[in-house]
């Protein structure tokens, strides 16, 4: 890491407390059947484009938690480990992530997911961002001797 290592630490720790925040709603199926009817009820309220949220099955609610229990632990090793390494790997993950929401939106689901690509998209350039300049910082950096 570079002189903005603290800055970087403070970035990658960040993102992963927002997804830690945003994903353990998901992490059970008890309260993925909440925060998903939240999003139902949000797109109803706000009377928003793109189809409304399905009735979720078992099986559906399954692959949800199964889901939001990894990002809840992956963004644990985030908060722990805050490194540069695991900022580049979440930052290549949001960047996976987001494209598969603008597919999403592209086959028209609920706009709810628009504020779930900002924050993808926030997300990504701010770790990315910072990664890019340590990394050119360190390229530029004269070489000195042992």
């Amino acid at each position: 890491m570079s002189p903005d290592s603290s800055l970087l630490r403070r970035i990658i720790r960040g993102s992963a407390l927002y997804d830690l925040v945003v994903t353990l709603p998901f992490a059970t199926p008890w309260t993925a059947e909440v925060a998903l009817s939240l999003m139902g009820q949000t797109h109803e309220a706000l009377s928003l484009r793109g189809e409304a949220m399905p009735v979720f099955t078992p099986m559906h609610l399954f692959f949800v938690s199964l889901f939001g229990v990894l990002a809840v632990l992956w963004a644990g090793v985030r908060v722990i480990q805050p490194t540069a390494f695991h900022g580049a790997v979440d930052a290549v993950g949001r960047a996976v992530v987001a494209t598969w929401m603008v597919l999403a939106l592209s086959q028209g689901v609920t706009q709810v997911l628009i504020a779930f690509l900002v924050m993808e998209l926030a997300g990504m350039f701010a770790q990315g961002g910072l990664l890019l300049a340590a990394r050119k910082g360190r390229e530029g950096a004269p070489v000195t001797a042992r």
